[in-house]
């Protein structure tokens, strides 16, 4: 599947905007960017391995609750990782 990295986030994927990764679900996915890319790590996931409540992540442009990250994709699906802003 092809994941997106957009914004502040890309500095923790040196700069690339599309990464490729061959995994079984969203989650999977996840993980294996963030042993290519350990930096992402402390980032994505808190201390108990949960995508952070500051980042979105979108499934072919719907967005993923925490509990749908075990969602299944394949090689044409896409991913997207945001981290959310807030502010005023």
């Amino acid at each position: 599947m092809m994941i997106r990295v957009n914004g502040a986030l890309l500095r923790f994927t040196d700069y690339r905007r599309v990464i490729d990764v061959d995994a079984p679900t969203v989650e999977a996915a996840l993980v294996k960017l963030t042993v290519e890319y350990q930096p992402l790590r402390k980032v994505l996931f808190d201390r108990e391995g949960r995508v952070r409540a500051t980042h979105k992540v979108f499934l072919n442009g719907e967005q993923l609750d925490s509990d749908q990250l075990a969602s299944r994709a394949g090689d044409a699906d896409s991913v997207d990782l945001l981290l959310a802003i807030s502010g005023g």
